[in-house]
């Protein structure tokens, strides 16, 4: 290895993440050299964080909870991804401005595609409206799916806050009319932080033939995941999501594709 880059992954208050592995998998893949960490980093010292990162020469960095929206106002430029979803998870440090990119709804339409899911004939409902719904319901349409409803606890406040719509239906947490979508969806998707406490929603309300995803992961498997598995769902967690978006967020930096099998190798994934 001649070339050595380095990374990192900003959140708060990140207690669990495998991007550092994922980015060090990614470009030893390539035969590049690596050096990447997790920063801990609120929304208030986010860009002063970021220009330290840029100035010791990072080639950019992923950004989780809760900082992806925050970050789009310290970017010079987004994709139109991004910005209609309001959300960034992916900076590229450039010398004529910083680019800001979404790769989180991308790569859950690679996930799904990896399951043999065609996007375009999916019935998807969205459990949660926030910055990762947003960029779920973006890729979505844009890989042709036209039926994405999303549960929200105030479905008229997401409906104004998310702006024009796509082709989504909003509708209340818990409401009767959620658990009709539930039992007509083929892909039901947790974008909520919840987790053992208080589930997303009991498993037994989804049809038998769903795809369940909990964008959340941790060193085992969600709650969720466990109970639709145990009721006979086809479940994954966030770590196939991670590995799919971490490919995406990689090939922004380095140029190039980054082979998915060592990636999967790195962080145990499927589990």
């Amino acid at each position: 290895m001649n070339r050595t880059v380095q990374l990192a992954v900003l959140g708060d208050p990140l207690t669990y993440t495998l991007s550092p592995v994922l980015h060090r998998a990614g470009c030893s893949a390539l035969g590049i050299g690596c050096e990447s960490r997790g920063v801990r980093t609120s929304p208030m010292d986010l860009e002063g964080r970021l220009h330290d990162l840029a100035t010791r020469g990072l080639l950019g960095v992923n950004l989780t909870h809760p900082l992806k929206e925050h970050a789009l106002d310290c970017v010079a430029k987004a994709s139109v991804a991004a910005e209609r979803a309001r959300s960034v998870n992916t900076i590229v440090f450039r010398d004529d401005g910083w680019w800001g990119e979404t790769t989180d709804g991308p790569g859950f339409v690679d996930l799904l595609k990896s399951k043999h899911f065609d996007p375009s004939l999916q019935r998807v409902m969205l459990l949660g409206a926030g910055g990762a719904a947003r960029s779920l319901s973006v890729a979505l349409h844009w890989a042709g799916c036209r039926n994405v409803t999303v549960s929200s606890r105030h479905p008229k406040d997401a409906k104004f806050a998310w702006g024009e719509g796509l082709d989504e239906r909003f509708l209340g947490w818990r409401s009767p009319e959620e658990g009709d979508a539930l039992r007509d969806a083929t892909v039901v998707v947790n974008c909520t932080p919840l987790a053992a406490d208080e589930l997303p929603v009991d498993v037994k309300r989804i049809a038998p033939a769903a795809f369940v995803v909990d964008l959340t992961y941790g060193p085992e498997l969600t709650p969720w995941v466990k109970a639709a598995r145990t009721s006979g769902l086809e479940a994954v967690d966030g770590l196939g999501l991670l590995v799919f978006q971490a490919r995406r967020s990689l090939s922004l930096w380095l140029g190039q594709e980054v082979p998915l099998e060592p990636l999967a190798a790195a962080v145990g994934w499927p589990r």
